[in-house]
C-alpha cells in the first residue's frame, strides 16, 4: 500500500513541521472522521483492503496542517479527493496518491458558501457544494478550485438553517435533500444550474440520506425531526420513501422503528440491494414490498449492553464489501467494520473520532 515513508522535515513521527511522503497506488478506502464540533480535530484515514493496513491522520501527516473543524463529506473522482469541512468553511482538493493538497475553496472565495456539507462532481469542470446555513448551492470548477456561480435554493431560513445536503444524479438532473426543519427534495437542472422542481415528503421531516437504485428510483430516509429545537416539530419517527424519478411520484412510504437519529442508506454495486442503518443494519431488495423486520447485522454493544452508535455506511463498488462506521460514544476513536456481502466480519480497525463517511479509490 504505502512503501517507505520519507521524512522531508526531520524529527519524530507526529511532530509539528514534519511532512511524510506517501506513494499510494491501487485500490483503497478513505475514511473521513468529523471529530468533535468546534474542536478542530477532524482527521482522514486510508485503508488498504488487500493488506489490511490502515494509516490514520494522513491529511496532517502529508501536509503539516490540520484538516479542520467538522469534516462532513468526501468525494473521490479520478486522482482527486474533495473534502468539505463544514465549520472551517473550506473544501480541500487532495491527490489520492500522495494525500497532498492540490487546491482549496474557502468561504471567503465565494459569494454564498458558509458551511459546506457535500461535494458532487457534475462534469470535468463543474461541481456543486451544498451548505448547512446558506440558501445557495455553490458552483465551482474542480480543476481550478475557483467558484463559478451559485444556485438559489429558495429555501426559507428556520432557526438559522437553510440546508441542502447530499446530491445524487439521474441523467441531467440532480436531487438534493433539504435536511434541517424541512421535508423538501430539490430537483436541479445541471445544464441551467437552476432549481426546476421539488418533491415534498408528505408524512415525515428532515430527509437525511438518499440513493438512486438501478431502476431509477430515489430512496430517501428521514430522521423524523429528531433533536429539533422546536418543541412541536416532527415526531422523531424515521420514514423510508421510494420515489419513481420518471414521474416523481412516491411509490412507498414506510414508518421505521427507531430511537436514534443516525439513520443511513447505501446500495450494493448492482443497485438492487439496499442497506439501512437504523440502530442495527438491515438489508432488503429494492423490489421488496416492505422493509425487513430482523437485522442483517446487529450493532456492537459494550460491556454494559449499550448499543454502539453506527454513524455511516458505504459499499465498495468493486468488491461489494460493506464498510460501517462506529462512533462508539462520540468521544473516543471510532471503529470501522468491514463485512463481506454475506455479512461476515472480514476486518475491523480504529480510526479518528466520529467516522462518518467513506470514499473508494
Amino acid at each position: 500500500m504505502l512503501p517507505a515513508v520519507l521524512w522531508l522535515l526531520a524529527a519524530c513521527s507526529g511532530s509539528e513541521g514534519v511532512i511524510e511522503d506517501f506513494r499510494n497506488e491501487g485500490h483503497g478506502v478513505f475514511v473521513l472522521c468529523e471529530g468533535n464540533y468546534q474542536s478542530g480535530n477532524s482527521t482522514l484515514s486510508y485503508y488498504d483492503p488487500q493488506t489490511r493496513q490502515v494509516e490514520n491522520g494522513i491529511f496532517q501527516r502529508a501536509n503539516d496542517r490540520r484538516l479542520g473543524d467538522t469534516g462532513q463529506g468526501i468525494t473521490v473522482s479520478g486522482d482527486a479527493a474533495y473534502i468539505a469541512v463544514e465549520n472551517s468553511g473550506i473544501v480541500w482538493k487532495l491527490d489520492t496518491g500522495t494525500f497532498r493538497v492540490r487546491g482549496q475553496l474557502t468561504a471567503s472565495d465565494t459569494e454564498h458558501m458558509v458551511n459546506p456539507r457535500y461535494v458532487h462532481l457534475v462534469s470535468e469542470h463543474k461541481a456543486y457544494v451544498t451548505d448547512l446555513y446558506s440558501p445557495y448551492i455553490t458552483v465551482f470548477d474542480p480543476v481550478t478550485m475557483q467558484a463559478t456561480g451559485s444556485i438559489s435554493t429558495g429555501q426559507p431560513t428556520t432557526y438559522g438553517y437553510s440546508s441542502t445536503e447530499q446530491v445524487v444524479q439521474w441523467g441531467t438532473r440532480v436531487y438534493t435533500n433539504c435536511w434541517c426543519y424541512s421535508r423538501q427534495i430539490l430537483v436541479i437542472d445541471t445544464e441551467q444550474d437552476l432549481v426546476v422542481d421539488s418533491i415534498t415528503l408528505p408524512t415525515s421531516w428532515q430527509p437525511k440520506r438518499m440513493v438512486v437504485d438501478s431502476d431509477a428510483r430515489l430512496w430517501v430516509i428521514t430522521d423524523g425531526g429528531y433533536g429539533s429545537e422546536a418543541g412541536s416539530f416532527g415526531d422523531n419517527i424515521p420514514h423510508l420513501y421510494r420515489i419513481d424519478l420518471a414521474t416523481q411520484t412516491i411509490e412507498s412510504d414506510w414508518a421505521m422503528d427507531s430511537d436514534e437519529a443516525s439513520v443511513e442508506l447505501a446500495l450494493d454495486p448492482t443497485g438492487k440491494t439496499l442497506y439501512i442503518v437504523n440502530n442495527d443494519i438491515y438489508r432488503m431488495s429494492t423490489s421488496d414490498s416492505h422493509p425487513p423486520v430482523r437485522p442483517f447485522i446487529e450493532a456492537p454493544t459494550d460491556s454494559n449492553g449499550t448499543r454502539h452508535k453506527l454513524y455511516g455506511i458505504s459499499v465498495d463498488p468493486s468488491s461489494g464489501d460493506i464498510y460501517v462506521a462506529d462512533a462508539v460514544d462520540y468521544s473516543q476513536s471510532g471503529v470501522v467494520y468491514r463485512y463481506s456481502p454475506d455479512g461476515e466480519l472480514a476486518d475491523q480497525f480504529r480510526v479518528g473520532i466520529n467516522p462518518n463517511g467513506f470514499a473508494f479509490k
